[in-house]
């Protein structure tokens, strides 16, 4: 029998002990983002804003501005209200339901004013938003809401915005992505939901608190809106920190109105083509989610996270769904860091 030389010996337990290593090392490797993935259930698009700023603000505000006033422009279905202010790159947000541009925390909007041109304006039906007779009534959903939008832009005479949409304004704005992606520049999506049948609609105990009205309908919305460790702060301080520039009055909203911004969303939730559409969306999207949202589940921020091809998304820790009203300079810092990319 011929032995082999020793140096081949040598040379032959070293490549099978090289390749134990190595194997050892890939099922360590593996073991260890198993029990990574086991341990711990945050995801890694969770961010946290600090400390709540619903209470005590005292920044810049445009609403102290006695020039800063609501106008109209005239849509193709009526006159829109409008607020515009700020220097900057546009940025037209578009608020919820039952909602005026009072609605939005003027804190929030001060911030952004510091580098943008800010527009809010009065969905169809609300505030100084009215029909002229015969062209809208009852029955229209999110993409005539979105027509309303773009008259907004057209009207003001803006080639393209960043679009900022909050809650039912998010269904809005994604409207207005799908029919007139030339006039978006960017679209950030805050506490909202995606169309069609996959998403999680309002409870209907939830909806039903939104919908209600007298006396005891305040408290009631706030601990739907907000956490339960900042209702307190938000039922004291909620009404003080919203906009309101000088002569306006944009409440209540008609009970007509809400019945059909209910219905639009009803329909919004049905709406296949649409979420089809969403993706192809070629528009640079943020997805900015509460993590303990009780009215839009962020569970919709996910979905709509895997739906459009070009999204970021930040789930917001301790933060409810009106996220805007508690953390409005760092919400408003974190939207601005994206626009300005």
């Amino acid at each position: 029998m011929k032995l082999m030389p020793l140096a081949r010996v040598v040379s032959s337990c070293a490549v099978v002990l090289s390749m134990i290593v190595v194997l050892s090392m890939i099922v360590v490797l593996s073991m260890i983002v198993v029990l990574s993935t086991i341990a711990s259930p945050a995801f890694a698009d969770d961010v946290s804003f600090g400390t709540s700023q619903l209470c005590g603000l005292q920044t810049a505000r445009p609403d102290r501005n006695a020039a800063v006033q609501v106008k109209t422009v005239q849509g193709r279905n009526g006159p829109i209200g409008y607020a515009r202010f700020g220097h900057g790159t546009p940025l037209l947000l578009i608020t919820g339901y039952r909602a005026t541009l009072g609605e939005w925390n003027a804190y929030f909007l001060g911030e952004l004013a510091k580098h943008h041109e800010v527009i809010v304006f009065d969905n169809r039906g609300t505030g100084r938003s009215t029909p002229m007779a015969g062209h809208y009534g009852p029955d229209y959903g999110m993409r005539d809401m979105a027509i309303d939008a773009a008259d907004v832009i057209a009207g003001l005479k803006l080639a393209r915005v960043n679009v900022v949409g909050w809650s039912m304004g998010g269904m809005i704005a994604q409207r207005l992505a799908l029919d007139a992606p030339e006039k978006v520049e960017s679209l950030t999506l805050i506490a909202t939901a995606p169309p069609g049948p996959q998403a999680l609609p309002l409870a209907p105990d939830v909806q039903q608190v939104l919908s209600s009205s007298g006396a005891d309908a305040f408290p009631k919305i706030m601990a739907a809106l907000f956490p339960a460790d900042a209702v307190a702060d938000a039922s004291r301080c909620f009404v003080g920190d919203m906009f309101k520039p000088h002569g306006y009055k944009g409440r209540p909203v008609p009970d007509a109105v809400a019945d059909q911004q209910n219905q639009a969303m009803t329909q919004w939730f049905k709406d296949s083509a649409a979420a089809d559409a969403l993706r192809r969306s070629p528009v640079r999207t943020l997805i900015v989610a509460g993590a303990n949202d009780d009215v839009l589940a962020d569970a919709n921020a996910r979905h709509l996270e895997q739906t459009i091809p070009r999204a970021t998304l930040d789930v917001v820790a301790d933060a409810g769904h009106a996220l805007m009203f508690q953390y409005p300079i760092e919400l408003a810092r974190h939207i601005d860091a994206f626009v300005s990319k």
